[in-house]
């Protein structure tokens, strides 16, 4: 089905949106028994354990489990580390406006109600209710008369996700299908990056394990692999933890008394061996050793989104994580994606890699298994033999190894990803989407612009022409594509409205100001090309309705995106420059305000706008040396950066600075007015506006 998906995205791409439906159902049927078996795993685990050995089992359960999330934490933060940087950008999307408040952990832990809790897939807080409730079943003699039934349900339970397994063939399929055939090859060779850090971590974390194993207890390899053999290729062929513990169980309850014999009087192995399946239903409830080393994927998507992490953000990550992890990949990243404030689509990633990734996250999680049942059964039949020389020469061989295996990844992928940033082709390849009145279009910087004469709607339609100025520096409302064509937004509004009454369009290219100039003198009938609604420009001109919000952020440098970022610290009390090209939306207290949402804890920066003729200049070598940043409205910043993808588009304000694009209307006449605000308002009605905007700012197709 893989094969197959892979074919259809490649052979026949626009067949792959019918399999959406399919692809839906797969997605939604996986999840429906995760959480009652969770539920029913937990009080199982916990309530079955033997009275008086639940608090020494979790401090030795609980010192191995910490110290395999250390190990998979430490590698979440530094190997990404080792991806090279990237020259990228990408296309606006509504979600960089939005953020996410920070997660209020105790009511996160600790609801008011536990089945709303359920209601809303609250994870970590149902693991540690039903952990509780396993708990506090311990010494009571009737528990039997609840865990039998439980017992049931989860073999109940078992059998409805096989019924699930059977979908995951045809969800392979369709997922496979449909992302494919989005991507392009830059997009797929960035995707080798997460998997070579999953190869990289899968056999540092291997090794490590084994290691632990033999440096800690008197087992040798044999009679390692003897034990885990069967249960780990079960594991591996069928991407599924849950189908290999009874094999496993089994494997160790039979072979660990001949392996591990109890060394003392008071030790039975034939009795502590017992305790194997709560031990081994406990790990497999709890964040596990895969399912940590699996939250790589995170800083990985904010590399491929060309926004990395530092490791304190990763940290930070990993906090939050952790706790959620027991709710699978998907659940977590989705989680922490939105709090990082990153596409939430990077999770078609997971789905993607799917095939390997989910079989990299289940065998480290058996393996972590292994290592919990293995170094906590020889602790208690005093089996623990420490070796120290094993020990420090296998961290040292981990380290060694890791090193050369990140070095050598990075400069595999830099090499690999050099010269495939394509998004800028794809802006410039845009045409128009709206067939209508041909524009003649007079470029350069204005030349001749036309001899004044009357600008109502009445002269208009006697001469028969429109007369339109378009702003320079107007991406992506007005540019020059690849093919030398006058293209964009306001360009195809502007090739509606002609057809629409009957004109001839001409459009007349030059710098804003000129513009304004002969809109005045009635050289010009319309002025367009990202033009922002002020109160100054709304006394001098007439406007017309606004037909598009926009929302204010910033294009920097990349090296200047963590300065921004970062936000309270590193902006507190410093200096901040920010050219502007449309002076006129320079408005009191604009600064001030600016200011505010860049440090609103502590001292604040102290913002200075700076007025330009061009934003050109600024996309050149030196240009950002004088300036910061540059202030413009995100739906347009987002197209610049993709144009010189050295630059990077940031959204601190988010929603909060808004503005509305406009139409400049000459001559002042009531009748023009009303029929272009007539017409815009028609236009939104049948949806074209949201249409251009899909096309041209999204390039949606």
């Amino acid at each position: 089905m893989l094969v197959l998906g892979l074919a259809l995205a490649l052979v026949r791409p626009g067949w792959t949106p019918w399999l959406t439906p399919l692809a839906s159902l797969f997605l939604q049927a996986s999840q429906i028994v995760v959480m009652p078996y969770l539920i029913c795993e937990l009080i199982l685990g916990f309530g079955r354990l033997p009275a008086g050995s639940l608090g020494h089992l979790i401090r030795l359960a609980g010192l191995v489990l910490v110290g395999q999330w250390l190990a998979a934490g430490l590698l979440v933060v530094v190997l990404p580390l080792f991806l090279p940087p990237l020259e990228s950008s990408e296309f606006f999307q509504p979600g960089l406006l939005t953020s996410q408040p920070v997660p209020d952990l105790l009511k996160t832990y600790l609801p008011d109600n536990i089945f709303s809790a359920l209601a809303s897939d609250n994870f970590p807080a149902v693991v540690l209710f039903s952990g509780l409730l396993g708990y506090s079943l311990n010494g009571i003699e009737e528990r039997e008369v609840l865990l039998a039934p439980l017992q049931v349900f989860r073999q109940v339970l078992g059998r409805l996700n096989k019924l699930v397994v059977r979908l995951v063939p045809f969800g392979i399929f369709a997922l496979v299908a449909i992302n494919v055939a989005r991507l392009d090859l830059a997009q797929l060779i960035r995707i080798e990056g997460f998997l070579a850090l999953g190869m990289i971590a899968f056999l540092l974390l291997t090794l490590l394990c084994v290691l632990s194993i033999l440096s800690l207890t008197p087992l040798g390899l044999r009679s390692l692999w003897r034990m885990v053999e069967g249960p780990l290729l079960l594991t591996a062929c069928s991407a599924n933890l849950m189908i290999a513990l009874p094999m496993l169980l089994d494997n160790l309850q039979q072979q660990l008394p001949q392996a591990l014999p109890a060394a003392g009087p008071d030790a039975s192995s034939a009795d502590l061996q017992q305790e194997l399946a709560p031990l081994i239903s406990l790990g497999y409830a709890l964040p596990g050793l895969g399912q940590v080393a699996s939250l790589i994927f995170v800083p990985f998507a904010a590399w491929y989104a060309d926004r990395p992490l530092e490791w304190s953000s990763s940290l930070r990550m990993l906090a939050t994580a952790l706790p959620a992890s027991v709710a699978g990949i998907k659940a977590v990243a989705r989680q922490e994606l939105i709090h990082l404030n990153l596409p939430v689509e990077l999770l078609q990633l997971v789905h993607i890699s799917g095939e390997w990734f989910y079989r990299f996250e289940k065998l480290l999680s058996f393996e972590g298994l292994v290592v919990l049942a293995l170094l906590v059964h020889a602790r208690n039949v005093g089996a623990w033999r420490p070796r120290l020389l094993w020990a420090v020469a296998g961290l040292i061989s981990s380290v060694c190894l890791a090193l050369a295996l990140g070095w050598g990844a990075r400069q595999s992928l830099a090499a690999a990803l050099a010269g495939t940033y394509r998004n800028h082709e794809r802006l410039l390849a845009l045409t128009t989407i709206r067939p209508g009145t041909p524009a003649t279009v007079h470029l350069g910087d204005g030349g001749h612009l036309p001899a004044a004469a009357p600008v109502t709607m009445a002269a208009i339609r006697q001469r028969g022409v429109l007369r339109v100025g378009i702003r320079q520096d107007a991406l992506p409302w007005a540019f020059t594509n690849r093919r030398g064509d006058l293209v964009g937004f306001d360009i195809d509004l502007l090739r509606s409205l002609a057809t629409s009454l009957g004109l001839r369009l001409e459009l007349w290219y030059a710098p804003l100001g000129r513009l304004e100039s002969a809109l005045h003198q009635q050289r010009l009938d319309l002025v367009a090309g990202g033009i922002q609604l002020t109160s100054g420009r709304a006394s001098d001109s007439g406007l017309s309705d606004g037909y598009l919000p926009v929302h204010l952020g910033l294009v920097v440098p990349d090296a200047k995106v963590r300065l921004f970022q970062d936000g309270n610290r590193a902006l507190q009390g410093r200096s901040i420059s920010l050219a502007l090209h449309d002076a006129s939306a320079i408005s009191a207290g604009l600064e001030e305000e600016i200011a505010r949402m860049l440090a609103a804890d502590g001292p604040r920066p102290r913002v200075r706008l700076i007025p330009v003729a061009s934003k050109q200049p600024l996309f050149t070598d030196n240009g950002f040396q004088a300036v910061d940043g540059l202030l413009i409205p995100a739906e347009a910043g987002a197209a610049w950066a993709v144009l010189y993808p050295r630059t990077s588009l940031i959204t601190p304000f988010q929603a909060r600075l808004t503005s509305e694009l406009v139409l400049m209307i000459g001559g002042r006449d009531p009748a023009l007015e009303r029929t272009i605000n007539s017409w815009l308002a028609r236009e939104k009605g049948l949806g074209r506006i949201e249409q251009l905007y899909n096309h041209w700012i999204l390039l949606q197709r």
